[in-house]
């Protein structure tokens, strides 16, 4: 009963350790300037495109160039007030990463 037992759990634990995700899955996807705003811009990875039905697909292949650049984060820039139309651009954001803030005073 005990190798029964302990095979069981020897299999659970090498099959938990198998999982490896597809890295497209492990890119963030963000809608505001500020989740990037002292990460590094790698480039746009799409023209403006619709967010109608079958975006999904849109989304998808975005993400994909994403990690062809190296980068961890999908910005989608708003192109129309109700987000019919969007951009997407590709930064890498965490450690490692510098990319100075320039902080502009007002007069007065």
């Amino acid at each position: 009963m005990q190798r029964i037992l302990l095979a069981s759990l020897l299999l659970v634990s090498v099959s938990a350790c198998a999982y490896r995700p597809d890295p497209a899955d492990l890119i963030h996807v963000v809608d505001s300037p500020a989740d990037v705003r002292v990460c590094q811009r790698l480039g746009e990875v799409s023209p403006v495109v619709s967010t109608t039905p079958g975006f999904g697909s849109a989304t998808d292949s975005m993400k994909e160039a994403v990690v062809a650049l190296g980068g961890t984060h999908l910005y989608l820039e708003k192109n129309s007030e109700d987000w019919s139309l969007v951009r997407g651009i590709a930064y890498r954001c965490g450690p490692g990463v510098v990319q100075r803030e320039t902080v502009i005073r007002a007069k007065g």
